[in-house]
């Protein structure tokens, strides 16, 4: 009789095959995790930098009479002597702490968490923004007596265009990915053939 060796002694091939499999699996994660950190230099980020650029300058403009968007931030004398509303201060607020200095922490560190922030403040800001050119458009100030009420000024019309711009602008950084990340997309789809 032929000598029969017990199936104890053999190694499992199926078990074979799956620590190759999540070694594999395991290497690939770890290789978008580590370009995922980053975002691509490319047109949008390009876009979105010099977008930034113009929202921080476009502080310096006027918000309504005699107020610029400095005014409005810092709660100055000129900001409430022109009845400046919440929404207004809002507005600014959150397109300067968080799209500007977000903004300007993407194109320092180029980290995706920075350009997920900014973009994110960008979309309230331009929630607020509206909001704000529209109650100064109807002459609604926090005191419906009060007679000096100016209207909106270039300043609130360019940051609200910027904002809006910016929101698409990060967006397009957010998602675009790497030729690496791309590469690796399909060799993990394909098997990695």
């Amino acid at each position: 009789m032929p000598s029969v060796t017990p199936s104890d002694d053999r190694p499992d091939p199926i078990e074979g095959i799956l620590d190759v499999t999540r070694a594999a699996e395991s290497e690939a994660r770890a290789k978008d995790r580590i370009l995922g950190r980053t975002l691509v230099i490319g047109r949008a980020y390009l876009a979105s930098a010099v977008l930034v650029v113009l929202l921080a300058a476009a502080l310096l403009l006027p918000h309504s009479d005699g107020v610029k968007g400095v005014d409005v931030l810092f709660f100055t004398d000129a900001a409430s002597a022109q009845q400046t509303s919440l929404p207004s201060h809002v507005f600014v607020l959150v397109y300067s702490v968080g799209t500007i200095l977000f903004g300007a922490l993407m194109i320092l560190t180029q980290k995706w968490w920075a350009a997920g922030i900014a973009w994110s403040a960008s979309f309230i800001a331009a929630v607020y923004g509206v909001l704000a050119i529209w109650l100064r458009q109807s002459g609604r100030g926090p005191n419906p007596d009060f007679e000096g009420f100016g209207a909106p000024g270039i300043g609130m019309y360019v940051s609200e265009i910027l904002v809006l711009a910016l929101i698409a602008t990060l967006g397009g950084v957010l998602w675009a990915r790497t030729p690496e990340q791309r590469e690796l997309e399909a060799n993990t789809r394909g098997g990695g053939d």
